[in-house]
C-alpha cells in the first residue's frame, strides 16, 4: 500500500504523520517492554508492522525518484527531518529495551538449567559400587536459542 497524495506537499505531510505515528508506537512499546508488559506491547504489533511496511515502501520510492518531492516547502522537509530523528531515537530505545528483556530471559533460563543440572545425581556406571539411576536423561542448554 502506498500513500495517495494530491501533490508533493501533501505526500510530505502524510510522511510526517506516518513517521510521527511510528515514533509514538515505538516509544509506547519500549515503555511497555521496560515495564515487562509484553501482552500490551503485542497489541501494537499489527499496526506497527503495517505502518512500517508503508514507511519502507515510500522511503524506497522517494530514494529511487527524489524528484517526487520537488517544490516542497523547506519547512515541511525540516519537519520531516525532525520527526525522522525522533523515530530513529525511539527505535534505538525500543532496541535497548528488547535487548535488556532478552538478556533477563536468557539469564533466567540459564539459571534454571544450571539448577536442574546441579540437582541431578551423577550416575556411576563403572567400577565398584556402580549403579544406574533411573533418571539419567540429559539436559541441554542451547546458548544460541
Amino acid at each position: 500500500m502506498t500513500l495517495m497524495a494530491n501533490d508533493p506537499s501533501d505526500l510530505l505531510d502524510q510522511l510526517i504523520l506516518l513517521t510521527r505515528r511510528l515514533a509514538d508506537l515505538a516509544e509506547r512499546q519500549a515503555a511497555l517492554f521496560e515495564g515487562s508488559r509484553f501482552l500490551e506491547a503485542q497489541s501494537l504489533n499489527e499496526e506497527s508492522a503495517r505502518l512500517a511496511n508503508v514507511y519502507a515502501l515510500e522511503s524506497r520510492r522517494i530514494a529511487q525518484n527524489p524528484s517526487i518531492l520537488e517544490g516542497v516547502p523547506p519547512v515541511l522537509k525540516a519537519t520531516l527531518t525532525v520527526e525522522t530523528e525522533r523515530f530513529k531515537a525511539a527505535m534505538e530505545a525500543h532496541e535497548r529495551a528488547l535487548g535488556r528483556q532478552r538478556a533477563l530471559a536468557e539469564g533466567l533460563v540459564r539459571a534454571i538449567a544450571e539448577e536442574a543440572v546441579a540437582a541431578r545425581p551423577t550416575p556411576v556406571a563403572y567400577g565398584p559400587g556402580a549403579q544406574a539411576f533411573r533418571d539419567t536423561s540429559a539436559v541441554a542448554l542451547d546458548r544460541r536459542a
